[in-house]
This record gives structure tokens, C-alpha cells and sequence, in this order.
């Protein structure tokens, strides 16, 4: 799947609300494991097709445009309070865990240290998932 850089920054955005929900939704609250599995199958889906997307004549998405897009755009000086957002989107559905949203963002921040090169590299952070 080749695109223009245009487009492929177009895909990675649409997703990127998608998957820092999961990841949030994955720390900040107790469900029963079979919620906590199709977050995950999602999760890992989202981020195998982001793997697999090409810029048309240069291939691979450089690392900096993976970060960018989905941690630093969104997180960027402003991790506790869009990690709160997302906790306080789902709060009168799951049960709300101890881990305060500080811990969760800074949980955040590694997941997409060690995912950004995976991605940037043509491969699936999806045992970076399964860690979660």
C-alpha cells in the first residue's frame, strides 16, 4: 500500500484518536478479559495496517513523521490532560483503576518510543501490545 505523504499522514491521524483510546482505555481501567482482548485484537490491527503503509517513491514512513503524528501532535505539553479526556470519555462504563493519568501518560510515552521505530520500519509493534 503505496500513497502520497499526504494521504499516508491522512491515514495515520485518522487513527491516531482510535489508538491512544485503546491504550489509554488498556491502563486506566479493570474489565473483564475478553473486553481487555478485542481492545487488543483492535489495537494490534490498527497498528499492523500503519506498518504496512508505504510513501509512494520514498517507501517506508520515517520515524520522525510515525512520532509525530501519533505521540507528539497529540501529547505534546499536553499528555495528563488528553489522557484525562479519554479516562473521562469512558468512566460510567468500565471501572476506573488506581494508575493516575500521569502513570498512564508516561506509560504512554514508552509504548510509542519502542512502537514509532517498529512502525518506521515496516513492522507490527504488536508484541509491544501484548506487554500492555
Amino acid at each position: 500500500m503505496a500513497f502520497t505523504r499526504q494521504i499516508v499522514e491522512q491515514k495515520f491521524r485518522a487513527r491516531e484518536e482510535t489508538i491512544n483510546e485503546h491504550l489509554v482505555k488498556l491502563l486506566a481501567f479493570d474489565v473483564v478479559e475478553t473486553t481487555q482482548a478485542v481492545w487488543k485484537k483492535e489495537l494490534k490491527n490498527h497498528l499492523s495496517y500503519l506498518a504496512n503503509i508505504r510513501i509512494k517513491t520514498q517507501g517506508l514512513v520515517p520515524e520522525r513523521f510515525v512520532r509525530n503524528w501519533l505521540y507528539a501532535d497529540p501529547f505534546d505539553e499536553n499528555e495528563v490532560p488528553y489522557v484525562s479526556g479519554f479516562i473521562e470519555m469512558h468512566t460510567d462504563d468500565y471501572v476506573r483503576n488506581e494508575t493516575t493519568p500521569q502513570a498512564i501518560a508516561e506509560r504512554i510515552r514508552e509504548f510509542w518510543e519502542e512502537a514509532a521505530p517498529a512502525i518506521a520500519t515496516g513492522r507490527s509493534p504488536r508484541d509491544l501490545v501484548d506487554r500492555l
